[in-house]
């Protein structure tokens, strides 16, 4: 692969922000005609010989960039294509794509995918540079672009395993299905997921609550921890003396800068819920609420059903069966008696490969195979699509 890194000066037309452009085009004339634009940008281009296939193979193992240029030309099937490519980009990107074409069907499909723009060849400069610049423009701001889907998991009552749950989901949405997923623990001062991934636990999430105004790309490279390929954490372990004010208005927008970089921001929710944990569980468009087979959880699964269910428009609420068939609880009649019907999943009882993996310092999915089976059915809801064959499971942790 040819790259070429150029330092674009500051333009006359400059856009609000410096902005990285990659651009992936497969002919010397249409890199050429991408170089004389560059001096209309302020920030930095990076043009690769390649095409969307090209693309997609670089960004599953790199950041995405603001804006990306793909050429499609030669391609049997571009819309096909630019779906692959659509799963391994950040949410928050703007894409224009180059084709060989002038065909308004192709036009119409890849808007419809949320495509910024499409070009055809010979590229001319003048249409090059007003795609550029409007994909990079405050109109393609935070309403024009993707956001990631926030999902909040809070149980009815302390105890009943929801971070294992969220942990293993994030895990299975990173590493099984492949998105780049964002996990936050806001138990800031006695929160498990950092310890259930072997992590050792920052301080990122303490300052982006306390002082807002940091946080910005640079700040979120360095808070994230890294658990594998695709899964990001944010978490700490901050003493218990300490008094830590977790502002609403902070939290939201860190967990909207959140979305604008992942497809998935999995949020572990404290049981005791603070003014913050509320207003995300309200934001949250899927809410899994998290339970045992114990009485009490079920009275209190009803009153919390009853608090969320009713915010925030096409939001969704699934009630988690956690702990199926553990000594103690409720007949399986008397429980759905009491929760008013029937969990929307329900998770095997498997204390011993989940004591294990807790041991051990990774994660249940790779230790058992029924406690993996239950999370891909999970996680089958949260993305809408079939859970992958079990072959993949093999393949993905013998790595």
């Amino acid at each position: 692969m040819e790259t070429t890194l150029t330092k674009v000066p500051s333009a006359p037309q400059p856009v609000a922000r410096e902005v990285r452009l990659h651009a992936y085009l497969n002919d010397a004339d249409s890199e050429a005609v991408l170089r004389r634009v560059a001096d209309s940008l302020s920030g930095t281009v990076e043009v690769r010989r390649g095409d969307v296939r090209t693309a997609t193979r670089d960004l599953q193992k790199e950041r995405s960039p603001d804006v990306l240029l793909v050429d499609v030309s030669a391609i049997d099937l571009p819309v096909s294509a630019m779906e692959g490519l659509a799963s391994v980009c950040e949410p928050n990107v703007r894409v224009i794509v180059v084709g060989d074409a002038n065909d308004i069907g192709l036009y119409r499909q890849l808007k419809q995918l949320g495509v910024a723009e499409y070009l055809f060849k010979p590229l001319k400069a003048d249409l090059v540079e007003a795609a550029v610049l409007g994909a990079a423009g405050p109109q393609a701001g935070d309403s024009g672009g993707r956001r990631g889907n926030l999902i909040a998991c809070f149980g009815a009552r302390g105890g009943v395993g929801t971070s294992t749950l969220a942990v293993n989901l994030a895990c299975y949405l990173a590493d099984v299905e492949r998105r780049r997923v964002a996990l936050v623990d806001l138990d800031v001062h006695a929160g498990t997921v950092a310890f259930l991934l072997n992590l050792q636990p920052g301080h990122g999430l303490r300052e982006a609550l306390e002082n807002p105004d940091r946080v910005d790309e640079v700040f979120l490279s360095r808070a994230l921890r890294p658990a594998s390929e695709r899964l990001d954490v944010l978490a700490c372990e901050e003493p218990m003396a300490d008094h830590i004010e977790t502002r609403t208005d902070a939290l939201l927008d860190l967990i909207d800068k959140l979305q604008g970089r992942y497809h998935y921001v999995v949020v572990d929710v404290p049981r005791a819920l603070s003014p913050a944990g509320r207003a995300v569980i309200e934001r949250a468009g899927l809410r899994l609420l998290v339970c045992d087979g114990s009485l009490a959880a079920a009275r209190d699964v009803v009153r919390m059903r009853n608090a969320f269910e009713g915010i925030g428009t096409g939001h969704k609420t699934l009630t988690v069966l956690n702990r199926k068939g553990a000594p103690g609880q409720l007949a399986q009649a008397d429980l759905l008696k009491a929760l008013g019907g029937a969990p929307d999943h329900a998770v095997d009882w498997r204390p011993k490969p989940l004591a294990q993996a807790s041991c051990i310092g990774t994660v249940a999915i790779k230790e058992c195979k029924t406690f993996r089976a239950s999370v891909a059915r999970l996680a089958q809801a949260v993305t809408g699509r079939p859970s992958k064959a079990a072959g993949l499971f093999s393949r993905m942790f013998a790595r």
